[in-house]
């Protein structure tokens, strides 16, 4: 492949910063979510009986995650990034 070759397969739509912050948000409040679920799981299996403290949490966690797929979601669809 030539040099002119590779500089027109560039996309610069691949290194929108916006997304690249958006997807990081996302990914994070993933892993915030399931550290919960996890950290409720674990109090089950250690017979915690206040397992269900994480339920408020957990659901929290959820709409965050939800507040970041979809702002992310709609950033890809306006812009074809």
């Amino acid at each position: 492949m030539t040099h002119p070759q590779r500089k027109s397969d560039f996309n610069p739509v691949a290194f929108c910063e916006q997304r690249r912050r958006l997807s990081e948000e996302f990914l994070e409040t993933n892993r915030v979510l399931m550290d919960l679920h996890s950290q409720q799981t674990q109090a089950v299996i250690d017979n915690d009986h206040e397992f269900s403290r994480f339920d408020d949490l957990i659901h929290l966690a959820r709409e965050k995650k939800d507040q970041a797929k979809y702002a992310l979601i709609a950033h890809i669809e306006k812009h074809h990034c």
